[in-house]
This record gives structure tokens, C-alpha cells and sequence, in this order.
């Protein structure tokens, strides 16, 4: 139980304000420490709970180093334990496991703004990111370019020892062949409000919190950030990464095994064009008006709140038990402010008219170097037809297999994973209560009425070089246009709940057009200098009865879109400059 033991003081040893700092969810320290974690290295760690603060992440790097100095872990991990810690600006003060942890600011790659006081220190940096996309195939007009342009900053810092802050700003500038007239032309998926111009695209994203503890019981953060939560990496069927960040207060705490999270947030609606299929039921009409010729559209607010226990039942098995809840046309509810109270008698309670759903998985290490996960997520139940096929019965499955140097191949991680998504999931027949975040899932990226399997095989060559190739497959039941213009609604649209005249008795999974992908892919990632990244990959993808590109370069709605057989290649580049 080391790694509880590390972390059931989570403020000891630390006193800068730093360490309740979230460490980013696209960090690469994520993927060691669950290596670390399927190899036996660690365990306990908390890490379905994301993001880890700077000062959890510290101490499992500090029990992991501490096996490795006895050789129990391969030369290439424990030097990138060793610059997780550098990176993180851990210094060692003593003797023993742990022994005076304590972070300096900057980390020991310098940053290029550093400033101390004694009241507190910041440090900044600048963020530089170029992605090219080349895109061609049969079934599209002709190859296209789309090129991710990316510039930002981020100051971080703490205050009279106590407090930690964090301010990033990233502005983007999306372009090449294609024209941008609607926002479902833009490549990038993860957005919040555009800038459409024809040939280009601006958009951007900002955030900004403070953190701090209370008594060194509670870790409290408010402002900006984003939540994942569950076994797999990103992708997973609860909170998920595919979302902006949105405006939160966050509380968390560790009782031992125990890790208790909370939090309650303010989430935006789609904000394309009023009358758009994707933001129908997110304006507030009875409020909009026009002013100087010009329309001013006002929204329904919009509310999140979840929270998440994890327990280390044993030294391999963890199990997670979430709820999360998305209800709107009123002000912050008290019943929902309550991190103890369970949200689905909260519903019933306030007349059952908001949407929650629960979650519980697992995270076992079967042995050494053999780790599964499998999470079940309950939407919505139909309590007196709870073995019928109605469509209000809501449940998806997510699992996965990680195997560790497989064969005695050291340095190499074999996956395979499994997700299904049954009709309906994320949609509500309220759609202010659409379990979304502008326009983008804030569950699983597959969306309802699909399923995926994917295999992957990661490889790596040094600390600072990586390859990876994955193998998977992927079908999705779409709703289908009738020859009437009506839309058959099988529930394989997140922006599309039950509606009066859908059939409701009988759900079927993948009912609908019944697409199906094919994708196989390669990749390498490479560390250039301590704050410059390289990653160039390819991926060929075929398809059968798939949505094809539009024509012209305009959005596909449901009533214009083309489908057939296709099949696209896809290279990438993305160089990155700045602190992941």
C-alpha cells in the first residue's frame, strides 16, 4: 500500500500553493503513471479521478522512483520518472520515501517568465502549436488541407504559500481548402464560440482557477478547468475530455482508500445559429428581442453537477461510483449542491424533470503487467419495464485490457478495448437538459446508437521517442431521412431526444442507416528539446454506407447528407511548443 501511504497526507511536505495545481488532462505523465499502475509499480492511485494535482502526481513519481532505485522498473521508465519529477519541480530534502517533498517554481527546465516575492512566485510560458491535416480518398471531391494554427500563454503560481493559480489562453485560427459557412465545417472537434470567415475559422479557449486546501482535509478549486472521470484514459461513457472546460467549484478528498470528488458547474449551449437543429430548446425566446435591426438571442442556463467515490478495496482492485446530473431553466438547485446527497433521489424529489445518469466500474490488476477496466453507465431506467426494450432503458458498456511488455518485450504496451453505446444515451427529451457542453459530448466522443473495438501496440524506443499502431472498428446506427423529409428518430443522434411520434416501445441497437468503419494507423511522437514535441502519424479508414464528405465544403445536415462506400488517408503533423 506504499502509494496510499504517499498520498494519505495530501498536504504534507508541501507549502508553496502549488501543489493543489491540476495537472493537465493531455499530460503525458498520465499514460507512465498508468503503466506504472498495470505493472504493479503503483497502486492506489486515484488516477479515475482526473486531473491528479501537481502534488498527487509528485508523490506517486516519488514511490515510483523509489522502486526503481531497487530495479523495479525498465531503464527508459525510470528516466522518465526522473523528468516527470524535474518537470513537475520536485525536490528531494532528506532521507526516506517522501522525505521533505517540496516544488520550486519554476520547474527545472526554466521558464521564460519567472518572478518570486515573499508573499509568492509565478512563472509563464508560451504556447506554440501548428497541426496539418492532409486528407484524400475515394468518395471526396478532391484532397484536402486543413491547417491548425495556435498560439497562447499560460502563467502559473502560487500565493502567500497557500494558494495556487493557473491562467491559459490558446488562440486558434483554422484553414486550408475547405470554406467555412456553418460551425459543423470545422475539422477540430473540442471548441467553444467561432469565428466563421469563409476561408478561415478563429476560435479560442481560456481558463483560469485557484486552488487551495482547507485544513488539509479538503482540496476546493474554482474557475475554469475540465473533469475526467473513469478507468480508460480520455474517452470515457461518464465525464469525459471531449468537452471544452467549463466554470466549476471542484472538491475533493482522500480518506485513506477512500477519494471522494465533487462538483458543480455552468455549461453552455450549442451556439450556432438559433435555428438550427442543434440548439433547438437551448434559447430562451420569451427573453430574446431585437434591438437596432439586430437580433439578440438570450440562453437557458444551463447546469452540471456530479460527484465520484473511488475506493483501493484491495492492493490491485479499485472501484468507482459516480452520478452526474445536467438540468437547466432555473437557477443553481441547493438539493444538487449537496456532494453527499445521492442525485437520483435528488431527481425524484424535484418532480423527476432533469437528467441523471450513474456509473460504476472497476480497475483490476489481474497480475503483474495484465490490468482490465470495465465500466457500466445507466442513463435512464424505466422502473416498471426495466427488462423491456423501451427506449427510456439507457445502458452503455466500456471495457479494456492493458498487457506490459508482453512476452518479456520490454518497453511495450498491448490494449485492446470495447465500448457500446446503446440508442438514446446523453440525449433527454428536454433538450436544455442534453447531456452536452456547446455542441460537443460530454461523455464518450462514439455518441449514442455505436460501438468500437480498437487495438493498440505502443512502443517505446527511448525517454524521448515513441511509435504506436492501432487497429480498430466502428459502427453507428444514424437516424434516417424518409422519403416524406420526415426523420426517423432511432436515437443515434446526441442532438436529438424522443420526440412525440418516435417509437418509444421498441429500441433496437443499431437500428437505422447502419454505417460501419474500418481504420488502421501509425504514428511516432518524439521529445526534440524540453518544450518541443513532434508527433506524425498516418491512418488509412474505409468505410461501408458511411456519410461521405459534403460537396462544396458546406455542412452535412441530416436532410443533405450523401452516403456510400468511401475510404480516406489521413497524415497528420502536430509540433508543439510550450508545457503540456
Amino acid at each position: 500500500m506504499t502509494a496510499l501511504l504517499a498520498l494519505a497526507a495530501p498536504g504534507a511536505g508541501l507549502g508553496n500553493g502549488s501543489e493543489w495545481l491540476q495537472v493537465p488532462v493531455g499530460h503525458w505523465g498520465y499514460a507512465l503513471i498508468e503503466r506504472l499502475e498495470t505493472t504493479g509499480v503503483l497502486e492506489g492511485t486515484g488516477d479515475g479521478i482526473k486531473p491528479l494535482t501537481r502534488g498527487a502526481m509528485i508523490r506517486l513519481a516519488v514511490v515510483a522512483d523509489s522502486v526503481a532505485s531497487a530495479g523495479g522498473v525498465t531503464p527508459i521508465d525510470r528516466q522518465r520518472i526522473r523528468r516527470l519529477l524535474e518537470e513537475l519541480g520536485f525536490q528531494a530534502g532528506g532521507r526516506g520515501e517522501g522525505a521533505g517533498l517540496a516544488t520550486t517554481w519554476p520547474a527545472r527546465t526554466p521558464a521564460p517568465l519567472r518572478y518570486e516575492t515573499d508573499r509568492g512566485q509565478l512563472s509563464g510560458d508560451l504556447l506554440l502549436r501548428q497541426q496539418t491535416d492532409l486528407l484524400g480518398g475515394r468518395g471526396r471531391q478532391e484532397a484536402e488541407a486543413v491547417y491548425r494554427n495556435r498560439v497562447g500563454g499560460l502563467v502559473e503560481g502560487g500565493l502567500v504559500n497557500r494558494i495556487g493559480f493557473r491562467i491559459a489562453f490558446e488562440q486558434t485560427r483554422e484553414q486550408g481548402t475547405r470554406r467555412y459557412v456553418l460551425r459543423e465545417d470545422l475539422f477540430e472537434a473540442r471548441r467553444e464560440a467561432v469565428q466563421l470567415k469563409d476561408g478561415l475559422a478563429d476560435y479560442h479557449e481560456g481558463g483560469a482557477y485557484a486552488a487551495f486546501s482547507v485544513g488539509g482535509l479538503v482540496e476546493v478549486q474554482v474557475g475554469k478547468d475540465r473533469a475526467v472521470w473513469g478507468p480508460a484514459p480520455l474517452d470515457n461513457l461518464g465525464l469525459s475530455g471531449n468537452a471544452p472546460g467549463f466554470h466549476m467549484v471542484r472538491l475533493r478528498s482522500r480518506f485513506g482508500a477512500l477519494h471522494l470528488v465533487s462538483l458543480h458547474g455552468a455549461l453552455r449551449p450549442c451556439p450556432d445559429r438559433p435555428d438550427s437543429p442543434l440548439c433547438a430548446g437551448t434559447r430562451d425566446e420569451s427573453r430574446s428581442y431585437v434591438v437596432h435591426g439586430r437580433s439578440r438571442s438570450l440562453d437557458r442556463d444551463r447546469w452540471i453537477a456530479a460527484h465520484r467515490l473511488e475506493a483501493a478495496v484491495t492492493r490491485s482492485l479499485d472501484i468507482g461510483f459516480q452520478e452526474v446530473v445536467v438540468y437547466g431553466d432555473r437557477g443553481p438547485e441547493a438539493a444538487y449542491l449537496n456532494p453527499l446527497a445521492p442525485y437520483w433521489a435528488v431527481q425524484s424529489y424535484l418532480g423527476d424533470k432533469d437528467n441523471v445518469m450513474m456509473a460504476v466500474d472497476i480497475d483490476w490488476r489481474l497480475r503483474p503487467g495484465v490490468r482490465l477496466w470495465a465500466a457500466y453507465l445507466i442513463d435512464d431506467l424505466k422502473k416498471l419495464g426495466i427488462f423491456s426494450d423501451d427506449f427510456a432503458n439507457k445502458f452503455s458498456l466500456q471495457t479494456g485490457l492493458a498487457w506490459a511488455d508482453p512476452l518479456g518485450l520490454s518497453d511495450l504496451d498491448l490494449k485492446a478495448r470495447y465500448v457500446r453505446i446503446e440508442p438514446w444515451i446523453y440525449t433527454h427529451r428536454f433538450p436544455v437538459n442534453t447531456f452536452r457542453h456547446f455542441d460537443a459530448p460530454l461523455g464518450h466522443s462514439l455518441g449514442p446508437n455505436s460501438d468500437r473495438w480498437r487495438l493498440s501496440l505502443d512502443r517505446r524506443w527511448s525517454a524521448d521517442w515513441a511509435m504506436a499502431a492501432w487497429l480498430e472498428e466502428r459502427r453507428h446506427g444514424d437516424n434516417e431521412l424518409l422519403g416524406d423529409g420526415e426523420v426517423r428518430n432511432v436515437g443515434g443522434d446526441l442532438h436529438y431526444g424522443w420526440r412525440p411520434g418516435d417509437e418509444r416501445q421498441t429500441k433496437s441497437f443499431l437500428d437505422g442507416r447502419l454505417g460501419r468503419w474500418t481504420a488502421l494507423g501509425i504514428s511516432t511522437r518524439l521529445r526534440v528539446r524540453p518544450r518541443l514535441h513532434f508527433h506524425l502519424g498516418a491512418e488509412v479508414e474505409w468505410g461501408r454506407d458511411v456519410p461521405l464528405p459534403p460537396r462544396d465544403g458546406l455542412a452535412a445536415a441530416l436532410e443533405n447528407r450523401r452516403y456510400g462506400d468511401g475510404r480516406q488517408q489521413r497524415l497528420f503533423l502536430d509540433l508543439r511548443y510550450g508545457r503540456l
